[in-house]
């Protein structure tokens, strides 16, 4: 219970935060702003092979814009206000072509790659709904840590990447303790099982 109200409120203040970035920060009104993205692209087991948690037959999961931790950077003042006036007026249509995104489970983080006005505009309203790509971050766990500023090879301590942001590191070591307790919970119900 505490685990998950943390991650809760972390979730919350990670996302406002990022969406108000546009209306603070001068450096977010360039489009060209690399967005590095939330988790490792690679990561490397005991033997050192190479993997990847972006696979190509993923699935595709549907996001509420109204209660989702969507991490979503619009870049544009203009087109940020015409998003606003638009979907405060009228609701917030999914466009397959332009709404893309990925959702990250179990630390459940969406994370926006495109059309990101319009959906900035659907957070900030919570209206709408969106799909996204959905990919495992758990597969990372047994291989890679942060600490706060870069993800690491858990097996060599070597550098993998810089982390987009140190909350999502605080998401993703909670969200690995968690996982790890419900792992032990499920295998001591399993043994007491077994033992009558």
């Amino acid at each position: 219970m505490i685990l998950d109200y943390m991650l809760s409120v972390i979730r919350e203040d990670l996302k406002y935060d990022m969406l108000t970035n546009i209306l603070y920060r001068e450096k977010w009104f360039d489009k060209d702003l690399r967005i590095p993205l939330p988790f490792p692209y690679y990561y490397y087991n005991e033997e050192g092979i190479r993997f990847s948690i972006y696979e190509t037959d993923a699935e595709k999961k549907a996001i509420d814009l109204s209660n989702e931790c969507v991490l979503v950077f619009p870049w544009h003042r203009e087109k940020m206000r015409e998003s606003i006036k638009n979907i405060g007026r009228n609701e917030f249509i999914y466009q397959k072509n332009n709404h893309k995104a990925y959702y990250f489970s179990p630390v459940n983080i969406c994370f926006v790659y495109n059309g990101m006005h319009s959906i900035a505009a659907g957070v900030g309203f919570k209206k709408g709904h969106i799909k996204a790509t959905e990919y495992d971050v758990s597969k990372l766990y047994d291989h890679v840590y942060t600490d706060g500023v870069w993800w690491y090879n858990r097996h060599s301590n070597q550098r993998l990447d810089d982390l987009l942001d140190f909350r999502i590191g605080i998401i993703y070591e909670i969200s690995k303790m968690k996982y790890q307790i419900e792992k032990e919970k499920l295998g001591n119900n399993h043994s007491a099982h077994y033992a009558e």
